[in-house]
């Protein structure tokens, strides 16, 4: 096996693009055990966290699992046969928003139940990682760790031990997608301050089913933007039950937290 050391920002993603690469050429096949952790770091010339990263996006892509005694074993070949230069854009957006409709239900139930339970420390917590996140963005600076641990907070704040671990997972499995459209996207961080300014505030006044809303509105507008960008070409998720029908949509909140829905058409 061959992989060639990379240069290029953001590491991860290109470390996940050469294994999916040489998954689709058949230099790697199903049952092979993909080297070890230091291996891969000294072969790809990439650190620690960059191997981990598209470790576990070839987890989540169901093209490799981890089985004791044998570490990271191949168990489906790239389903699809797209040029390496699409191929990780492809796969992120399709796992992406298989993602965001797991965190809808899940972060929306979290914020609900924290605006029931939120102690002063939960509020304060919450009000630190608000005020990090707008600093962050008024720097034009990037605020990936400082978002994950709102939305840490927030789950930890429901005081569902359960709820939290797996919103915590699940947070940190679009790192490499959402810190690049927050470079790319003109206004997704000044959006992002304010939908957790209408959160915060709905969990302060304790309004359980308007902090369910506008934590539902804040994921579901990162999904249409990544959904938007899969729309050109055509390629990506598989149609949903209800596509290619007028789908309604949640807009951002106002400073109430309020959310107006309105219908796309085609």
């Amino acid at each position: 096996m061959q992989l060639e050391r990379t240069r290029r920002m953001p590491l991860s993603e290109l470390v996940l693009e050469q294994l999916l690469g040489q998954l689709r050429s058949g230099t790697i096949r199903p049952g092979d055990r993909l080297p070890g952790e230091h291996d891969l770091m000294r072969m790809l010339g990439v650190g620690r966290s960059s191997v981990r990263e598209a470790l576990r996006w070839l987890i989540t892509l169901g093209v490799v699992e981890t089985k004791a005694g044998r570490g990271a074993v191949i168990v489906a070949r790239s389903p699809v046969p797209f040029p390496q230069s699409d191929v990780t854009d492809v796969f992120q957006k399709w796992a992406v928003l298989d993602l965001l409709e797991v965190r809808e239900s899940l972060e929306g139930q979290a914020a609900a139940l924290a605006a029931r339970r939120a102690t002063a420390l939960d509020l304060a917590t919450l009000e630190r990682h608000a005020l990090e996140i707008e600093r962050l963005v008024a720097e034009r600076r990037t605020y990936f760790r400082a978002n994950a641990a709102f939305h840490a907070a927030v789950a930890r704040a429901s005081h569902n031990n359960v709820l939290a671990g797996c919103v915590e997972r699940l947070v940190g499995q679009v790192r490499l997608y959402r810190q690049r459209l927050m470079r790319e996207i003109q206004g997704m961080p000044e959006g992002d301050v304010a939908e957790h300014q209408a959160v915060l505030d709905a969990i302060r006044a304790c309004e359980p089913e308007r902090a369910r809303t506008a934590m539902i509105a804040h994921i579901r507008r990162f999904a249409g933007v990544v959904r938007a960008l899969d729309q050109p070409s055509g390629r990506g998720h598989p149609a949903r039950e209800g596509d290619g029908h007028p789908r309604a949509t949640v807009g951002a909140p106002d400073r109430r937290g309020r959310v107006r829905e309105h219908t796309d058409r085609p």
